[in-house]
């Protein structure tokens, strides 16, 4: 072959060699970037509450990349924020701990050092005490040394003690973890626990929960009380009886009704039972709901100036009402007695771009939790 077409042959080979190549790598940046803007359409869902809808997005990438710990902490996350596979969590969080400095400053969802506050989340919730204790030294540690950790946020210290205290609780119940990770904007009213005797005091504690719940929440028990202790945990109570054996026949009529794990306890020990819960939002925690309950879509709320996007409401939705709730005022739509239907509706306004609706409950004109009204509607119908 003559020498010049042995050149012209090499350098179309070499063309078309850095050609493919060329394409191989631009194929290869383009599903990187796939990958990354799936990666922050789920961090988003996070950020904007809607957890749950994070979770098919993350599983796809993590199967893409099981061993990226950013994908493997964020899908983590959205399992305990939805309260499903805590021991799952907890192994990608590990994994995780072990590239933690390959962890990103996730916007909407926190720094790095979140990781162990999700890890004492995980270990609680599968029942790993001991990590879960080990969790929180280093959340403190963190806290202590890190003069910008959590941005000055003690909510995630101070909730992460509650959790981490709590874990061998017997009857703990360990409430869903707020998609809006703020502490519960909830006025509560405790005074110190007065014994009638100084003799040991017995009772049966049914429940300990990490945020304040009216007493209605624990079906077809009456007479609870409400103590809290200095970490922050609520335990609800049965009695204040003198006699262990008076004791034992409660709990047994306790575990008759349902509650399993109820168990007798000294309501005189002042490390647990050193207060009593008086009032939540100015209401007597034992207040029941009686009358009516209606569901509604709860658009705005605010204080005094009316926002301008609100007012734009006006204009564009039919039957806008106006209700107080202490210093707020809260826009609302419809009156539905079926929660089905108040479903329906929240679903119409999303649609319509009102993405921040969401349904409320009330009873007489008060508001009330979702889960109170349902369970009063279910028990009345």
């Amino acid at each position: 072959m003559p020498l010049i077409t042995m050149k012209r042959f090499y350098v179309s080979g070499l063309l078309t060699v850095l050609l493919l190549f060329s394409v191989t790598l631009f194929a290869q940046d383009k599903k990187s970037q796939a990958f990354w803007d799936r990666y922050d359409q789920a961090r988003l869902s996070i950020a904007k509450h809607n957890a749950g809808g994070s979770i098919k997005i993350l599983e796809e990438l993590y199967v893409t990349d099981s061993l990226n710990p950013n994908v493997g902490y964020l899908l983590g996350v959205a399992k305990i924020i939805v309260g499903q596979e805590p021991e799952r969590a907890a192994r990608l969080f590990e994994m995780a701990d072990k590239n933690y400095d390959q962890l990103w400053d996730n916007p909407g969802v926190g720094p790095p050092e979140h990781l162990f506050y999700y890890m004492i989340l995980a270990y609680c919730r599968s029942g790993q005490c001991s990590k879960a204790k080990e969790s929180l030294m280093r959340l403190e540690a963190t806290f202590f040394e890190e003069k910008e950790f959590l941005h000055n946020d003690e909510y995630y210290l101070i909730d992460g003690r509650k959790w981490a205290n709590m874990c061998a609780e017997p009857t703990m119940k360990l409430l869903e973890v707020p998609e809006r990770l703020v502490k519960p904007d909830l006025r509560i009213s405790t005074q110190p626990h007065k014994y009638s005797t100084y003799s040991t005091l017995y009772g049966v504690q049914v429940a300990a929960l990490l945020e304040p719940q009216m007493t209605r929440k624990f079906d077809g028990l009456k007479n609870v009380e409400v103590y809290v202790d200095m970490h922050g945990v609520y335990r609800y109570v049965i009695g204040n009886f003198n006699f262990q054996s008076q004791a034992e026949k409660m709990l047994e009529v306790v575990k008759g009704v349902g509650y399993a794990d109820a168990f007798i306890v000294n309501i005189t020990d002042d490390e647990r039972y050193p207060l009593e819960v008086v009032s939540l939002d100015q209401r007597s925690p034992k207040a029941q709901i009686r009358g009516t309950v209606d569901y509604r879509i709860q658009l705005a709320a605010f204080k005094e100036s009316l926002p301008d996007e609100s007012a734009l409401y006006y204009l564009m939705i039919d039957s806008i009402s106006e209700v107080s709730v202490d210093d707020l005022k809260l826009l609302t739509v419809g009156s539905f007695i079926s929660y089905g239907d108040a479903i329906l509706r929240r679903d119409e306004l999303r649609l319509m771009g009102f993405r921040d609706a969401f349904i409320v409950a009330f009873n007489e004109g008060r508001k009330v939790s979702i889960e109170d009204a349902r369970q009063y509607l279910r028990r009345v119908e």
